[in-house]
């Protein structure tokens, strides 16, 4: 019986594992990811396509609990649908980008095994998380010099700036109040 318990525990925590479970919480990821983007997409600031995402929060979450393809499925395609369905045009550079976040997020699993019930694995989901932000901003801001003919400067100061920074602050704050209410709500379901 022990065998077996450590057995799926092990297959559990293995980041590079897919599951039905873990195909199931990329979709979820995805289609929360995309809904809460389209609230939000109004919300315009700098001179270009970004907006204030607070949704971005979305793929981190999924990403430090699942792993790293559920990050890059819940990221990557969210932003894809939330993009085709505002009609503001697809760019498969920020949906890469946006896929970058989750699953560089999703890499801290490995370190704290998707649990969260201590103050460093928080941190740690935190670094993560915020590395994951600035790559996956970083790779569709510049890319965006040949995706849509931008200067160096244009890139940096209309994308990468404002996308980034609102990411960040929106992701660090808004990340670990949920990682609280969702180890507080698998303690009341007796999971662990």
């Amino acid at each position: 019986m022990a065998v077996t318990e450590q057995t799926q525990t092990s297959a559990q925590n293995n980041p590079w594992k897919l599951s039905v479970s873990r195909i199931v919480y990329a979709a979820l990821g995805a289609a929360l990811y995309a809904g809460l983007s389209l609230l939000t997409n109004a919300l315009q600031i700098g001179g270009g396509n970004v907006s204030l995402r607070p949704a971005i929060v979305i793929p981190l979450l999924f990403a430090v609990l699942f792993g790293p393809w559920v990050g890059l499925f819940a990221g990557g395609v969210g932003n894809l649908v939330a993009d085709w369905i505002s009609g503001g045009g697809v760019y498969w550079n920020w949906d890469l980008g946006n896929g970058l976040i989750g699953f560089i997020a999703g890499l801290a699993i490995i370190y704290t095994l998707g649990r969260y019930y201590k103050t460093r694995n928080i941190v740690i989901a935190e670094i993560f998380s915020a590395v994951g932000v600035i790559i996956g901003i970083a790779f569709a801001s510049y890319t965006d010099i040949w995706v849509s003919k931008m200067t160096v400067q244009a890139a940096t100061t209309v994308n990468f700036l404002p996308a980034g920074l609102t990411d960040l602050v929106n992701g660090l704050i808004l990340l670990p109040i949920l990682l609280v209410a969702y180890n507080a709500a698998v303690r009341r379901s007796g999971r662990s």
